[in-house]
């Protein structure tokens, strides 16, 4: 659980988007097809976050 924290305290920070969308575009995909990734993988930890229970 440790490192999924860890996961998610990164997936938070903008410079881990910019660095994600920079390799994505060094491997050849297009620009619009990293943003489109981008916002899905923000819908998945969106409805994670409403499906899983907070800690107390």
């Amino acid at each position: 659980m440790k490192t999924l924290n860890i996961i998610i305290k990164r997936m938070k920070e903008p410079s881990t988007w910019a660095g994600l969308a920079a390799l994505g575009v060094i491997f050849g995909l297009p620009p619009g097809t990293v943003e489109a990734v981008g916002q899905v993988l923000g819908g998945v930890a969106a409805l994670a976050a409403i499906a899983l229970p907070e800690n107390s």
